[in-house]
């Protein structure tokens, strides 16, 4: 089951789908890319926080009337300057992971803004989350140091799938494959808004190939990890080689083998979706 982290799903909310039918377009578009989960990220700062459980609820309601089989869960997209002014109660409502380790969706700003990135990620710490950094690729004000520094404390990094395909420009597609090979934790995710900017993971996936990262490396990024961190939390993924492709706890003498399955079973489906 594949897992998206971030993705802008709910109808009339921020700048993504503007009704129900782009709602519906764009989730047909997910699982026809291969997504069978998706956590719906609104912008925080353009949302009513406590309204977001019954938004989510809705729109799950609508996908199934249009039989669309995708799994939604409640979340958000915060900025920096939005981490202040939510209180416990409302971190609570789009924080993920299990009670024992929870976790946020914070952005590397695209603007300036009064807080840092690492200000507000130090914040959530004190309160008690974890923190995935949104596209720092897409940050020209976060230094690639700040980024190491963060996922030294126990961030995880989330590239862009539209970073990878040059969505985001030369720059921003460089930085994406700095971190990936990088050897931090990271993982994939669309961040898609519309029908005109949609999902892309597969295709990103085929990037990171192409650029010659390890194919095991990539079936983490994009169908494993996610979900891994959403059931276990974010130290799952500073475990290398620790889990499988189904989040289980794999025996060292299972890990080389474990990486090669997935690395043949990654090839033959992208070569198969590209007609080889």
């Amino acid at each position: 089951m594949r897992t998206e982290l971030h993705f802008h799903l709910l109808p009339g909310v921020d700048d993504g789908p503007r009704d129900d039918q782009e709602a519906i377009e764009l989730a047909r578009l997910a699982v026809a890319d291969g997504t069978s989960r998706v956590v719906v990220t609104p912008h925080a700062r353009l949302a009513e926080i406590e309204a977001l459980p019954a938004l989510t609820a809705r729109l799950d309601e609508v996908l199934r009337e249009a039989s669309v089989e995708l799994d939604l869960r409640c979340g958000a997209e915060l900025s920096p300057d939005d981490v202040g002014w939510l209180d416990q109660d409302e971190l609570e409502i789009i924080a993920q992971g299990p009670p024992e380790e929870r976790w946020a969706l914070l952005e590397a700003p695209l603007v300036t803004g009064d807080v840092s990135l690492e200000s507000a990620a130090n914040e959530l710490r004190r309160r008690g989350f974890g923190v995935l950094i949104g596209h720092p690729e897409r940050s020209p004000m976060t230094p690639a140091a700040t980024v190491h520094e963060l996922a030294a404390l126990g961030a995880v990094i989330q590239i862009n799938a539209s970073s990878l395909t040059g969505r985001h420009g030369p720059q921003a597609r460089a930085a994406a494959l700095s971190f990936a090979r990088s050897r931090l934790p990271f993982l994939l995710a669309s961040d898609a808004h519309s029908p005109s900017r949609p999902p892309q993971m597969t295709a990103a996936a085929s990037e990171l190939l192409a650029a010659g990262i390890d194919g095991a490396a990539v079936r983490a990024a994009v169908d494993v990890l996610p979900g891994t961190i959403l059931r276990h939390g974010l130290s799952a993924a500073h475990r290398p080689g620790a889990y499988g492709p189904h989040g289980r706890r794999l025996r060292l003498g299972q890990r080389e083998r474990a990486a090669m399955r997935l690395a043949r079973s990654t090839q033959v489906f992208l070569d198969r979706r590209r007609g080889f």
